[in-house]
C-alpha cells in the first residue's frame, strides 16, 4: 500500500452512545475515496447502547467483554487495522469532512490535527478549562492564535498541548512506542507520544482540525477529572517529572497542618484557612484574563481541583500498596 493513501481509522469507545452517532457520521462522509479507508470502532466493554448503534452503520465493529481500558482498546483496533496508515479518533472528536484528504496531502507522520476545543463560552468548565490551557500550555495554545504549526519535541514536550485525541501515526510506531506497564491508571497518551519523539518529531498543525465536544456537566466534569488524576500523575509526578518538586512541597505543607493540629488545633485551622484562602486568591488572579473570569475561577476550581485530587491520592495509595507487596 502507497503510505498516506489509505487509513485505518481507529475509534476506541466506552459508554459513548451520546457522541458515537456524530462521530461516526463524521467519519463516514470523509470527502476520501471510501475504498482506501476503513472505520474500526472497539466497544470496550460498553454497558449502554453504544454497540447497537454502531451496528447501524457500514463499519467495522469489534466487541470487548468487558471494559480494559482505552490503551487496551486502542491497541486491539492497531493490531486488527488493515492498513498501515492509522488514525486514532475519539468518539468525542468530530473530525472535518477533508481530514483524511488533508493528511494525504501532508504526508508526514506522527501528527497531531489542531483540536477546537473552545466555542468562546464566557462561562461554565468550558471556559475554565480554556483559562487553564493557555495559561499551562502558552505559548502553543491556542496554536492558531500563536502559530500555525509546531514540531513536537524532547526539549518542549511537557509545555505542548498534545494527546491521542486525533492521532496519525505508521503502525510499526505506534506499536512499539507502548508503555511496559499497561493499566487504567497508565499515563498512555503522554508516555506513548514522548516515546514517539524519541523516533522523530509530532508535527501538530492547524492546517488539519477536528472539534472536541468538551464535558459539560459537573458529573461527567468529576468523573473524567478523577480518572484524569492517577494517569498525570502516573508520569509528571514521578521523580524528575515536571511537577514532582510541587508534589514533595504540597506533602510537605500537609505534614505541618497535620503537626499544627495536634499541637493547637485552634491556630493550625485558622493559619490552614488563611493559607488555602491566598492560594485560592493566587490561583484566581494567575489564571483570570478579565474580571468576569473571578466566578468561573471560583466555582470551577473547587470542583475539579477536588476530584483531581482524590484521583491523585488514590494513585499514591496504590503506590504505597506496591511498595508494601513487594517488601
Amino acid at each position: 500500500m502507497i503510505p498516506f493513501s489509505y487509513f485505518s481509522v481507529i475509534v476506541p469507545v466506552y459508554n459513548g452512545a451520546e457522541n458515537i452517532d456524530t462521530c461516526l457520521t463524521a467519519l463516514i462522509n470523509q470527502d476520501y475515496p471510501k475504498d482506501k479507508y476503513e472505520i474500526v470502532v472497539v466497544n470496550d466493554g460498553s454497558t449502554d447502547n453504544t454497540a447497537e448503534i454502531v451496528s447501524r452503520y457500514p463499519i467495522r465493529l469489534i466487541n470487548l467483554n468487558t471494559n480494559k481500558g482505552r490503551i487496551v482498546a486502542r491497541n486491539v483496533g492497531a493490531e486488527a487495522a488493515k492498513y498501515e496508515t492509522l488514525v486514532f479518533n475519539d468518539v468525542r472528536v468530530i473530525p472535518e469532512r477533508q481530514l483524511l484528504s488533508k493528511i494525504s496531502k501532508l504526508k508526514y507522520q506522527p501528527l497531531l490535527p489542531d483540536v477546537d476545543d473552545y466555542d468562546g463560552s464566557k462561562c461554565g468548565f468550558k471556559r475554565f478549562f480554556y483559562l487553564l490551557r493557555c495559561k499551562i500550555y502558552a505559548p502553543y495554545y491556542p496554536l492558531s492564535a500563536t502559530l500555525k504549526e509546531i514540531r513536537i519535541t524532547a526539549k518542549n514536550f511537557d509545555r505542548t498541548a498534545k494527546g491521542t485525541t486525533n492521532l496519525i501515526c505508521d503502525k510499526s510506531l505506534w506499536l512499539k512506542c507502548q508503555p511496559q506497564v499497561v493499566s487504567k491508571s497508565t499515563s498512555d497518551d503522554t508516555l506513548i507520544l514522548r516515546k514517539m519523539v524519541e523516533y522523530c518529531p509530532i508535527l501538530k498543525t492547524t492546517a488539519v482540525s477536528v472539534k472536541y465536544h468538551q464535558r459539560t456537566s459537573p458529573r461527567d466534569v468529576i468523573l473524567h477529572t478523577f480518572e484524569r488524576g492517577p494517569r498525570f500523575a502516573d508520569y509528571y509526578l514521578h521523580p524528575g517529572g515536571r511537577y514532582y518538586l510541587t508534589y514533595l512541597i504540597s506533602w510537605l505543607l500537609v505534614s505541618f497542618v497535620v503537626l499544627g493540629l495536634i499541637i493547637d488545633p485552634s491556630v493550625a485551622l485558622i493559619s490552614g484557612a488563611g493559607f488555602l484562602f491566598l492560594v485560592f486568591a493566587g490561583v484566581i488572579m494567575y489564571f483570570m484574563q478579565n474580571l468576569r473570569d473571578i466566578l468561573v475561577l471560583a466555582t470551577c476550581l473547587p470542583v475539579v481541583a477536588g476530584a483531581f485530587g482524590l484521583g491523585i491520592l488514590k494513585w499514591q495509595i496504590a503506590q504505597i500498596v506496591k511498595t508494601l507487596r513487594s517488601v
